[in-house]
């Protein structure tokens, strides 16, 4: 049973008094900003452009001592660019093989740290870790010259960065349903920052995503982040001169503010009170608007980083939603 921490439930109100006191910044500005049609048509011609895309998985056996099965897979994500991922497989031992659930994941805003270990495949999982473009091994294959992702080609959405690497995950997704061994119906996603804001975003893109965990997520409501000194949306946009009206408008397509409304899949968000990098209000924006089950766990104390109490509670999600 999924068990609600104390501190979560004596925190709701405090939670809900910080979004208002730092001020209704989206109904303030003046500035321009896309339609949910507008934003939706986007995306469904990326999406349609990607499908055209062949996948040409290419698989290759990882040899290291393990007590599973590591495979390194590569394929064609959109446009062409070539993506690294990671599979991990569970020996099944004597049994018949029945296909199993997925979990797709990605790194941190760092681009080289996974959030969900390969070796969690041993719960009964295939656990598939990509590394989007420009991102931990990916950037062998196709690079962005050293610069920062989020501010990257931000003058418009078409040719952005993140409307590659959102789909370089999706396309993980494509993979995944291309195996014997994965149950097409129960592949979830679970990431921590930045791949939190990523699961969140190509769940309201993707159906087929079942499950979603996001820990502390990135990319949240980017316009009110914007706004908060000592958020990452906030000094990135600073420290690249990315602060213009017209390059805000342009995030608002890859928000999962606008993207999670259509996010039906069960979905657990966490969010820490003391959170600088990813302030708790911008992803309250996110959660107050997904259309489905969903569960908010906040702690008031948590800065942006790793908890135990909340890993725990991402399997147990996933095992209620994926295994049945």
């Amino acid at each position: 049973m999924l068990s609600i921490p104390r501190a979560f439930l004596i925190s709701v109100l405090s939670l809900s008094c910080i979004i208002h006191s730092r001020g209704e910044s989206r109904q303030q500005s003046g500035e321009s900003q896309p339609s949910f049609d507008e934003i939706k048509a986007f995306w469904q011609k990326t999406l349609e452009r990607a499908s055209r895309e062949p996948l040409e998985a290419q698989v290759k056996l990882v040899t290291d001592p393990l007590p599973y099965k590591k495979y390194e897979i590569t394929y064609r994500s959109l446009d062409g660019v070539k993506v690294r991922a990671y599979l991990g497989v569970p020996i099944q031992g004597e049994s018949t093989g029945t296909p199993l659930p997925a979990l797709i994941t990605a790194p941190g805003y760092g681009g080289e740290e996974q959030g969900v270990m390969l070796g969690e495949c041993q719960r009964g999982y295939l656990i598939l870790q990509v590394y989007p473009r420009a991102q931990g091994e990916s950037a062998d294959l196709w690079n962005i010259g050293g610069m920062d992702k989020l501010t990257w080609h931000l003058d418009e959405p078409e040719g952005y960065y993140y409307q590659g690497a959102y789909v370089d995950v999706i396309r993980g997704i494509d993979y995944l349903h291309s195996r014997l061994d994965v149950d097409r119906s129960r592949i979830g996603a679970m990431g921590t920052s930045q791949s939190g804001g990523i699961v969140l975003a190509i769940g309201g893109l993707d159906p087929r995503v079942a499950a979603v965990v996001a820990h502390v997520p990135f990319l949240c409501d980017m316009r009110r982040a914007a706004t908060i000194d000592g958020s990452l949306v906030q000094r990135l946009l600073a420290t690249n001169r990315s602060l213009s009206p017209g390059k805000i408008r342009t995030l608002e397509y890859f928000d999962p503010l606008h993207l999670g409304r259509r996010l039906r899949a069960p979905t657990l968000v966490s969010a820490g009170g003391q959170d600088q990098t990813c302030p708790a209000e911008t992803i309250r924006a996110v959660f107050d608007r997904l259309p489905g089950i969903k569960s908010l766990i906040y702690y008031p104390n948590l800065a942006h980083t790793s908890s135990s109490d909340f890993y725990r509670m991402s399997w147990e999600w996933m095992d209620r939603h994926l295994k049945y």
